[in-house]
């Protein structure tokens, strides 16, 4: 008969709450089961929508075509157009000409409207987009 090697056979005694299972596991209360259960769903929705948003940059963010020879990188949020040369995207925004103010761009509206009869009606109106200052 083979001898059985469990602590029983061996005569070993826990020495300390370490070494015995513990008999009771310890519960989170209930009034806290709830908050705990959001807290996770919320960081759970925070990290899928960082990591959809990540993909998003590296993959999917920029179009590229070619047009003659040359190669162009469209920006899909802003519709900033590049040309791409030796890897590196050349934009307007990059050039010191496109930092200066930009010219008073003056508002005007054309409003057509047709009825039963042969007639036409368009009326237009030039007004400043920045208002006049008063001396």
């Amino acid at each position: 008969m083979r001898p059985s090697y469990s602590e029983d056979a061996l005569g070993l005694k826990p020495v300390s709450r370490f070494d015995s299972v513990r008999a009771r596991a310890r519960a989170v209360p209930a009034w806290a089961q709830p908050a705990l259960a959001a807290v996770g769903a919320i960081s759970v929705f925070v990290l899928v929508l960082g990591l959809i948003a990540l993909i998003f940059q590296l993959f999917f963010r920029y179009q590229y075509l070619e047009n003659n020879g040359v190669l162009w990188r469209i920006d899909r949020l802003t519709q900033q157009m590049c040309q791409v040369h030796v890897g590196e995207a050349m934009c307007a925004a990059d050039s010191p000409a496109a930092a200066a103010p930009a010219p008073v761009q003056h508002k005007f509206s054309v409003s057509t409207s047709t009825s039963i009869s042969t007639s036409l009606s368009t009326s237009t109106s030039l007004k400043s987009a920045v208002p006049k200052h008063k001396r």
